[in-house]
């Protein structure tokens, strides 16, 4: 379903605010089509933004991290990552509902009342992801 609502887990049952510190937006192994790259790119900027101290990935679904809070997938790969059972909330969305999917996140966020994040100190280190050489 493309509408951009997110599902949790049946494996987050815990009242208490789940801390994030990573958002993974996830494609197949096999393709990462150019609109999935425009989605990741709208999470991290809405996140950046906020001030929060939020690290946003983009993985194969088949090449997970070990931990991360948040799961973004495509509406096709919905089944898919719900039958990983990896206790994130997974967040199904496409690129039109994108902007109103991370702007929703962002608010269950700043709420605090299932989600919450730390804010970027001042002064503190950027956080950067290195390939190789560069700094992407």
């Amino acid at each position: 379903m493309a509408d951009g609502k997110d599902r949790a887990l049946s494996g987050q049952t815990s009242s208490d605010p789940l801390l994030v510190q990573t958002i993974v937006c996830a494609y197949t192994q096999a393709e990462l089509p150019t609109p999935w790259l425009a989605i990741f790119h709208r999470f991290e900027r809405v996140m950046q933004k906020a001030g929060l101290r939020i690290r946003v990935r983009l993985f194969p679904l088949e090449e997970l991290p070990e931990t991360f809070e948040v799961l973004v997938v495509p509406p096709e790969l919905e089944a898919a990552a719900t039958a990983l059972q990896t206790g994130a909330r997974i967040i199904v969305t496409s690129r039109p509902q994108a902007p109103a999917a991370a702007d929703a996140l962002l608010r269950e966020i700043e709420r605090g009342e299932t989600l919450y994040a730390e804010k970027v100190r001042p002064g503190e280190p950027k956080i950067m992801t290195h390939r190789g050489g560069d700094i992407l």
